[in-house]
């Protein structure tokens, strides 16, 4: 039976999420914790690969077993078995054919800055700390420019896969808001969302930087359409630390 999981976790001390030759990964734990219950090896497929330190409270996972247990009691199991840092909130049975990745209509990423300083010890483990002023109104108007389908190969990293880089992104919201961690201390950071049909390896961080270049005035919007129609990421912005990104939502 096909099994679909919601998986969140804490990206810290993770080399992402995809199993790799070197470095501990979500998926190593998947698999292993997965292994102990079923009593052999189990792969597991996700929906997102999320490089090493960014974070999710909304991977989607599946992997093929025969039924052991009743589905509302698969999340308990596997957490037992989980190190705290990683944890499965859903569990249900999922078609046949099902697969994360190919399934994945739409995903949505969030990114959060803090702008100023000092940055508060709680919050630099999930955000990046830029200490200029940002100017948000160009910001916006950079995301605006970015929206739509595109070839966004100047946004990608090498490293990733070598396929088609055109996608689809669909919303790009930048904004200021509060978030409070314990009564009487809340903290305002700027929240950078994007939602597309896919992303390359390390695009989201990519326009992150860019984004950030454009609103500490380093770089102007009308460079935008320049690096989409050439290609090339050497001319776009920097690339942004991993703690502050976060997948939060994929719509299968």
């Amino acid at each position: 039976m096909n099994h679909r999981l919601v998986v969140q976790y804490d990206g810290a001390g993770f080399e992402g999420f995809a199993s790799q030759v070197h470095g501990r990964t979500v998926q190593d734990e998947l698999e292993k914790a997965l292994a102990v219950l079923y009593k052999r090896p189990v792969k597991v497929l996700g929906t997102s690969r999320t490089d090493s330190g960014v974070h999710a409270i909304a991977q989607v996972v599946s992997y093929q077993a025969k039924p052991i247990i009743p589905f509302n009691k698969l999340p308990l199991a596997l957490n037992s078995l989980l190190p705290e840092s990683v944890r499965v909130f859903k569990a249900e049975k999922a078609p046949d054919k099902f697969v994360p990745r190919f399934a994945a209509k739409s995903k949505t990423y969030e990114y959060l800055i803090f702008n100023g300083q000092p940055i508060p010890p709680a919050v630099r483990r999930f955000a990046w700390q830029v200490k200029p002023k940002l100017d948000l109104k160009a910001m916006r108007r950079g995301g605006a420019q970015l929206l739509g389908r595109h070839d966004f190969s100047a946004f990608r990293n090498a490293g990733g896969e070598k396929r088609n880089a055109v996608r689809d992104l669909r919303g790009v919201w930048v904004r200021r808001k509060k978030i409070r961690l314990w009564d009487g201390f809340a903290v305002e950071v700027i929240s950078l969302k994007f939602q597309a049909n896919g992303f390359l390896y390390r695009m989201v961080r990519n326009l992150v930087g860019t984004l950030v270049d454009i609103g500490t005035g380093k770089l102007e919007t009308k460079v935008l359409p320049v690096l989409l129609k050439k290609k090339d990421r050497r001319p776009a912005g920097r690339t942004a630390p991993p703690q502050g990104l976060c997948l939060i939502k994929v719509v299968n």
